[in-house]
């Protein structure tokens, strides 16, 4: 089959989704537009596109992104699917156009639509689907939560763990509750490494923690979480969607604490690896730090793997 992935992918899981295609015998090729570079021609171009953007709303780097994707499009003929990732970026006529290369034009979303709203959109797509069970359920999508993008890699004692709790993520309306929970570890001595990447550093940053302004590579990622027993997932507003994070710890085999209250419909979930935090006041039990992981069954863990995921979304 052929088949091409579209999306912006800055942090590089869409990438994984085309590899695991090919390797199962399909012809995929992957649309990145965040590897797409516009350069302005001239001062006068830059200045043009300032005064577009602000009075009018167009985006001349957004323009020649989309046209770029039907350039790509055209020199590769038609695709038996086109599947984009966060459709909410591309135009209504570009989307429109895209859906000519193909006789199914399927959209897939890991953001919730309160965050970025796809909405005007999604009557384009032949299928539609989405991680987040309230979007799902308020705008008849068909629900498809996230994938394990990492090879399992069986729990290891003799692997050094620098700390036992380890956060990443951005600054934004969670630096609160991350503030919290850092608190209640200092207080019970138990260590933990978190690191926040921002443009800039507020003032009221937290103690001990790292701040970068630099994207970290999922190499660099999975190298921190190796070196943690719990991985700490804080989820955002508008948003039940389950993150990467949760399943990169699936495939880790490490514990999880997060504010993530639907983590308890899953099939995979167990208080003995999953702390949901449930109100304001931070209060986890000395057990949870000190009781050994539990292993998932074998056939709950595939249903969440790449492979599962592409099974799924392909099959209809």
């Amino acid at each position: 089959m052929r088949i091409c992935i579209i999306s912006f992918d800055i942090w590089g899981y869409d990438e994984k989704i085309v590899a695991k295609l090919n390797e199962l015998g399909h012809e995929a090729k992957h649309i990145r537009i965040s590897q797409f570079k516009y350069k302005y021609k001239h001062i006068f171009e830059r200045i043009h596109n300032s005064i577009q953007k602000t009075f009018f709303k167009k985006n001349i780097k957004r323009i020649k992104a989309e046209e770029y994707i039907i350039e790509q499009l055209r020199s590769h003929s038609d695709f038996d699917k086109i599947i984009v990732i966060n459709p909410e970026w591309v135009s209504k006529e570009t989307h429109l156009k895209i859906k000519q290369f193909s006789s199914s034009y399927i959209a897939y979303l890991y953001d919730s639509l309160e965050r970025y709203d796809a909405r005007p959109i999604l009557k384009i797509f032949d299928k539609v689907y989405s991680f987040d069970k309230d979007d799902v359920k308020k705008y008849n999508l068909t629900f498809l939560p996230n994938y394990i993008p990492l090879d399992k890699e069986p729990h290891n004692e003799e692997k050094q763990i620098k700390y036992k709790v380890f956060s990443i993520a951005s600054i934004d309306e969670r630096f609160s509750t991350f503030r919290k929970i850092v608190d209640f570890l200092d207080r019970q001595n138990i260590s933990h490494q978190t690191i926040f990447f921002n443009k800039k550093k507020p003032e009221d940053f937290i103690e001990n923690a790292i701040f970068t302004n630099k994207r970290i590579s999922q190499k660099e990622v999975k190298e921190y979480l190796e070196q943690c027993d719990i991985i700490l997932d804080i989820l955002r507003k508008d948003q039940n969607g389950l993150s990467f994070r949760i399943f990169e710890a699936l495939a880790l085999e490490k514990k999880i604490i997060t504010t993530n209250q639907s983590i308890k419909e899953y099939d995979f979930y167990n208080p003995k690896n999953i702390f949901v935090i449930e109100d304001d006041e931070i209060n986890i039990p000395n057990d949870f730090f000190s009781d050994e992981y539990e292993q998932i069954p074998e056939n709950i863990y595939n249903k969440y793997t790449l492979k599962s995921w592409i099974s799924t979304i392909l099959k209809n």
